[in-house]
């Protein structure tokens, strides 16, 4: 039986469509490529998407606002034509819609809802325009290498959306930005009736913070659009493709393999093949941490088609099999805190005990037997 992705305000579900069957083997889809993304229009800037995040904290408020999120099934499985990503996304419907589709099924985003997608999620987008021919336009907030983009996506080819100009932000709080929509997800999967008011809660949280960062100053990256910049861009989004080497990114930025080799190491500091491998053993890590994949499914997640490499690269990195790093994970979790519980003037407390409530309770009955 399929379960659907949920779609609720605070009192109402809504039916999904059925989407393909299930998908592991390589489809060769085309890299998704970050050409659109940087080199559009760019008439968009801070004041538009302080507005759009407004609109969404009032509603939230009013208990109106209509969010989607997939299930957390098929996690980190690859599917044709359905790229997944190993940070979540965010999606706010401005005009027209984004059909989405899952592995279980699918959603249609209208104007003013929003989507979540989970990290490592499978998925697919279409842009359409609205019934009365609105043209389709959405903001679409993205985090990754500890670096929040946020941009807005117009149908540029048919079905297709694209964005006109990425902003990028800094910010100390981007875990926590994370953090809170892995567990709105988290949320939403187990019992999302139940949790609908922490949900806000932290829905309330992101798109707050996310409005005090778009309107800093000092958050803001200037706007890149050199060919590192594309490169970067291009590894983080195909960090699961196998085919991700310095040839394949040299074929789509349009340069030699030798050209775009130096120029990159000498403005970032690192080789393109260590980058790609160090933000791979970064999402191994992740999986490793907080999902139950097998090893070999979390190689060939992260890009790697034979898990005896993958566990040779992992161990030169952490000094560790991919095993043996979950078990001492897994291991540390289990372990009982070691700082007291509570610090008084002469002594500390290690459990759940009051020992002023256990001594005075002692004494009564002392007293109560006399």
């Amino acid at each position: 039986m399929q379960l659907p992705a949920s779609t609720r305000t605070l009192t109402s579900l809504s039916s999904t469509h059925p989407a393909g069957a299930r998908q592991y083997a390589l489809d060769g889809s085309p890299m998704i490529s970050p050409l659109a993304n940087f080199r559009g229009t760019g008439h968009t800037g801070a004041a538009f998407f302080a507005d759009t995040l407004r609109r969404q904290i009032k509603a939230l408020e009013e208990n109106r606002l209509r969010y989607h999120i997939p299930r957390l099934h098929h996690r980190y499985e690859r599917h044709p034509d359905l790229p997944y990503h190993f940070k979540p996304e965010l999606f706010i419907q401005l005009t027209g819609t984004t059909e989405f589709t899952f592995p279980e099924g699918g959603v249609t985003l209208g104007p003013g809802e929003v989507c979540i997608v989970p990290k490592g999620m499978p998925h697919g987008e279409v842009a359409r325009a609205g019934a009365q021919g609105e043209p389709f336009e959405n903001v679409v907030v993205s985090y990754y290498n500890d670096t929040i983009d946020i941009h807005l996506a117009h149908e540029k080819m048919p079905g297709r959306p694209a964005a006109d100009e990425v902003h990028f932000y800094k910010t100390d709080l981007f875990p926590d930005l994370v953090s809170y929509l892995d567990r709105i997800s988290e949320f939403n999967h187990s019992h999302a009736a139940g949790n609908a008011l922490a949900i806000k809660g932290l829905l309330l949280a992101e798109f707050s913070l996310l409005l005090a960062l778009v309107e800093s100053p000092e958050a803001v990256l200037p706007l890149r659009t050199d060919i590192v910049s594309f490169c970067e861009w291009l590894i983080q989004h195909n960090l699961q493709e196998e085919a991700l080497s310095l040839e394949s990114l040299a074929a789509e930025l349009g340069c030699s393999p030798n050209y775009l080799s130096k120029v990159f190491h000498q403005k970032v500091g690192e080789r393109i093949v260590e980058r790609i491998n160090r933000l791979r053993i970064q999402s191994a890590i992740d999986a490793l941490r907080h999902t139950r994949l097998s090893v070999k499914e979390i190689a060939a997640a992260c890009g790697y088609a034979d898990p005896n490499y993958f566990a040779r690269v992992f161990r030169q990195a952490t000094g560790r099999s991919p095993q043996q790093y979950r078990q001492d994970t897994q291991r540390i979790a289990c372990t009982l805190e070691r700082e007291p519980r509570t610090v008084h003037f002469t002594r500390e407390d290690y459990d759940f005990v009051d020992r002023d409530l256990e001594a005075y309770l002692a004494k009564q009955q002392r007293a109560a037997k006399r």
